[in-house]
């Protein structure tokens, strides 16, 4: 409950149609089409959107709303961090790279392999930024030295 008294007491800090923009941003995470539905011009959403999402009251009030949705439904940084994880390793996991056979009419593997790693780094990226006390052992080895170990 105690929670529930500080997202009010956020809230309350807000005026009435910065509260309501607020909660149509949380819908969709599209601040000009929130704007729109909170009334504000076609021709200005955009603008309006992005000086509401830097006013600190009001990021403070979206993510106050944001916990509170994450905790009704279970989810921690752990959670999102082991869900990263696990897109990490399937981005990781090698297939084969398939090719059509006129002679057989039907695709076979050509020999190579292929993997996500645009995927992979990004999902890294993401860790990195969601634990950023990560601590690194270092061993003062070389690049090419942890690269062998594999």
């Amino acid at each position: 409950m105690a929670e529930e008294r500080s997202v009010e007491e956020l809230g309350r800090r807000l005026r009435p149609r910065e509260r309501q923009f607020v909660r149509e941003y949380l819908q969709d995470l599209n601040g000009t089409a929130a704007a729109i539905r909170t009334g504000y011009s076609e021709k200005s959403a955009a603008s309006q959107a992005s000086r509401l999402l830097r006013k600190p009251e009001v990021r403070e009030y979206r993510d106050a709303l944001l916990q509170e949705q994450f905790d009704a439904i279970g989810v921690t940084k752990h959670s999102l961090a082991a869900a990263v994880w696990e897109v990490y390793q399937r981005c990781m996991e090698k297939k084969p790279v398939l090719e059509w056979d006129n002679a057989t009419r039907e695709w076979v593997e050509s020999g190579f392999w292929q993997l996500d790693s645009k995927g992979a780094l990004r999902a890294l990226d993401l860790l990195s930024k969601m634990l950023p006390g990560l601590r690194q052992e270092d061993d003062g080895g070389s690049y090419e030295d942890l690269l062998d170990q594999e």
